[in-house]
């Protein structure tokens, strides 16, 4: 009865290892994949070989890593249960997998940076929006990842636990200081900076499509207003309306004398004229 009860357990264990390894295992593939050609499509197609999109390809670039360099060993890690790579390859894989995620996370925190420049100051940050300057948000979006991940590599250690009878293990440095330096670093700050430029970004297009509303519907009203006769801008009362006639009536009978008068000093003028 053990026996089988322990051939069961063999049976659901590599189960689920099958389908854990078939779903990070495409979870992988698709990340690298996805990632090159996101790289590709930059470097190939000469419209999006723009200094706006150095940030998507330092992002795409950080993906890349997390796919290649540190997926793969925390799949095997996952999937057997114990760490056997030795220490060096412990820190290494560590200091790889907090160095690509933090530039991840920064890549991200800079382009929202850079999308609230771009949409609150059109004309001044497309000036500014150089070559040059895009290359060094990238540099500082690494230095920043560098900075946070290389502490354990070169001074702390990483957690690394080696049993001959037991599973050993590897994790990341667990110094309560430098837990509250890299978590802050990595995860918070961007964390709050996104929020809050986000936020910017949705008043600062809410204002924009209220603006383009507000114009539209003032040039609405104006062409309406054109477009109206006169007679329904301005309507007639009854009592202008008699002052008309009579005008008109006084003006009729009054025309003829003048018309004669202009007629006789015409014909007196081309006689003298003649004489």
């Amino acid at each position: 009865m053990a026996q089988h009860v322990a051939i069961l357990q063999k049976c659901v264990c590599c189960v689920k290892a099958i389908a854990l390894t078939l779903v990070l295992g495409s979870i992988i593939v698709g990340t690298v994949v996805g990632n090159i050609l996101v790289c590709v499509a930059v470097f190939l197609v000469k419209k999006l070989r723009k200094p706006c999109n150095y940030l998507l390809v330092s992002l795409a670039v950080s993906d890349l890593c997390v796919a290649l360099l540190v997926m793969p060993m925390a799949l095997l890690y996952q999937i057997s249960g114990n760490w056997s790579f030795g220490s060096l390859t412990c820190d290494l894989w560590v200091s790889f997998d907090v160095l690509s995620c933090t530039a991840s996370i920064l890549n991200l925190c800079m382009i929202s940076v850079d999308r609230f420049w771009a949409i609150t100051k059109p004309l001044q940050y497309g000036v500014k929006r150089t070559p040059r300057r895009m290359i060094i948000y990238v540099s500082l979006v690494w230095l920043g990842a560098a900075c946070i991940s290389l502490p354990p590599l070169l001074i702390m250690g990483n957690e690394h636990t080696y049993s001959d009878t037991g599973p050993s293990h590897c994790s990341v440095c667990q110094n309560f200081f430098y837990q509250i330096y890299a978590t802050l670093g990595s995860f918070y700050i961007p964390l709050f900076v996104m929020i809050w430029v986000y936020y910017k970004i949705f008043c600062a297009a809410r204002k924009i499509v209220l603006e383009e509303i507000r114009a539209q519907l003032h040039l609405e009203v104006h062409c309406h207003l054109d477009m109206e006769p006169p007679a329904a801008q301005h309507p007639v009362t009854p009592a202008v309306n008699r002052q008309l006639n009579s005008s008109d009536m006084q003006t009729s009978q009054g025309s003829p004398p003048v018309k004669q008068h202009r007629s006789s000093s015409a014909s007196t003028t081309f006689g003298k004229r003649l004489v």
